[in-house]
């Protein structure tokens, strides 16, 4: 069977660490992909309210990985609009397992608690945000595909939800 193990991290440091580890553990430079992102703010101020546009062949990959589970593909995608994300492929359960102690060992994100406010876990679901320490990067059997991040870096684009600024009653900016 095939693997392939993502995992995602907020800084460049903790994703070359990974990479450094990986090397180490004997993974070759074409069983891993690593994908760093960055964004351009539109306006004057960064803000938490913006979406994040993504690129048709990220759109792919997660929808490759995930299929028909929006539920994960959604989290994967905003979780992996703000961090950098690695991807190992293996035909051997325990190296996926050995890279996904890796990353986990690393800081990989918790993709169900990075996201929960964006998709807030709900009784009505049942869905939980809890994944234990081990569980972060996560292993999915999927064989190798070309369906890879379009570059090393992914840039997106940023938009908007809406003003930043309170409004009164009759529709006008406060300033204060």
């Amino acid at each position: 069977m095939s693997y392939t193990i993502v995992g995602m991290f907020p800084n460049n440091e903790d994703l070359d660490t990974v990479v450094t580890q990986l090397n180490s553990a004997g993974f070759p430079a074409e069983d891993y992909h690593v994908s760093r992102y960055s964004t351009s703010v539109l306006g004057d101020q960064p803000s938490s309210n913006y979406n994040y546009k993504e690129d048709e062949k990220t759109t792919g990959f997660w929808n490759w990985l995930f299929g028909d589970n929006e539920d994960d593909r959604s989290k994967y995608s905003y979780a992996g609009s703000k961090s950098n994300i690695i991807t190992v492929y293996t035909d051997d359960m325990d190296r996926a397992e050995k890279a996904r102690e890796i990353m986990d060992d690393e800081g990989a994100i918790n993709v169900n608690e990075f996201t929960k406010e964006r998709y807030p876990d709900t009784a009505a679901t049942g869905k939980s945000t809890e994944l234990s320490e081990k569980e972060r990067a996560r292993i999915i059997s999927k064989a190798k595909n070309n369906l890879y991040f379009t570059d090393g870096d992914r840039f997106y684009d940023t938009a908007s939800d809406g003003m930043e600024s309170d409004m009164d009653s009759e529709g006008s900016r406060n300033t204060f």
